[in-house]
């Protein structure tokens, strides 16, 4: 028998309402916390405090249920997805000006090889396809990182914008706008990068290596960057940091 447009309408929503939206390091905090949680109401129970105990058991049962199922009612009322994005990203910007005009400034970030050259924390940059990459950092510590990055979007002159792919050490993205500077002085180059340290012990080493990636870190990037184009020292331009 078929099945009426009610209970397809019914099925379509239990569907929609199960929907995973809790990404897996939550789901494993959720069954660790639900656990415990449970535990504790059963020894409230035992030592005759009901009220607290039943209530532990009650939150217990849910953070179990949201790491089992991956589902929380909660996020999906609020629209938000952590199985699909990253809500703690550790964001930096900054931008310089640079007496080059933007296509020239442009032509040597694309060559994503350079990189290294005047981004400290890289130690290399390797094209490994037409939009594709393989990364190498390192942060304080002797913490290193790679991962795998493709290129989103690639305006000659204008922009350059790529992410992280696959399982990164430090999932990131980042844009470089080129723009021409007011007064004809050159090109003004923006650059914006996010960082999203991973959860558990390989988050808190990313974590690490991210906050050693900081604002005034790539302001001297950008400055060796200018004095490279500019000047052509790059030796010049590491020693005013140092």
């Amino acid at each position: 028998m078929e099945p009426s447009e009610t209970e397809r309408g019914q099925s379509r929503e239990w569907r929609r309402e199960k929907r995973v939206n809790v990404g897996p390091a939550e789901r494993k905090a959720s069954v660790v916390g639900g656990a415990a949680l449970a535990v504790s109401g059963l020894r409230c129970i035992s030592k005759r405090n009901y009220a607290s105990g039943l209530a532990m058991m009650i939150a217990g049962g849910m953070f179990l249920y949201r790491g089992q199922t991956g589902h929380c009612g909660i996020y999906d009322a609020m629209g938000v997805d952590t199985v699909h994005t990253h809500n703690s990203a550790l964001t930096i910007t900054k931008a310089v000006t640079i007496g080059l005009p933007p296509q020239e400034v442009y032509e040597f970030w694309r060559n994503l090889e350079n990189l290294p050259r005047f981004m400290r924390h890289l130690e290399s940059v390797q094209v490994t396809g037409a939009r594709t990459s393989h990364w190498k950092a390192a942060g304080p510590g002797g913490i290193s990182a790679e991962w795998e990055a493709e290129m989103m979007e690639d305006v000659p002159g204008q922009q350059i914008s790529w992410h992280s792919v696959g399982e990164a050490d430090v999932p990131n993205k980042g844009s470089v706008e080129f723009k021409d500077a007011p007064g004809h002085r050159g090109t003004e180059v923006k650059v914006s990068i996010d960082y999203y340290p991973p959860g558990g012990g390989a988050g808190k080493v990313a974590a690490k290596l991210a906050q050693g990636i900081n604002a005034q870190q790539l302001e001297e990037d950008l400055k060796r960057l200018k004095q490279i184009l500019e000047v052509g020292e790059e030796t010049t331009a590491r020693r005013t940091v140092e």
